[in-house]
């Protein structure tokens, strides 16, 4: 998360939803940022482009009592990237 913050400092994540279980929690986040910092990809470092994005995703955290688990966040890198204009 911390390249993601460097990439894109103004980025804020909306729950949209969320649903809980014993041992765990599930949010629908809508994040919503402007890339302003290199990110980086697989490939090397993706320069600034200076565009907003909103991107859906789901982040699913279990617990073992207070203590945080695990952490798994899936989003639509696809419409992240083609809104960047990377694509």
């Amino acid at each position: 998360m911390k390249g993601w913050k460097e990439a894109m400092p103004d980025i804020k994540g909306i729950v949209d939803n969320a649903a809980s279980t014993d041992n765990g929690v599930v949010l629908e986040v809508t994040w919503k940022g402007t890339h302003t910092g290199p990110l980086a990809g697989p490939d090397g470092s993706i320069p600034a482009t200076g565009k907003s994005q909103t991107t859906r995703a789901s982040w699913i955290m279990e617990f073992d009592g207070p203590k945080h688990k695990r952490s798994r966040h899936y989003f639509d890198m696809l419409s992240f990237m083609k809104q960047l204009g990377v694509l």
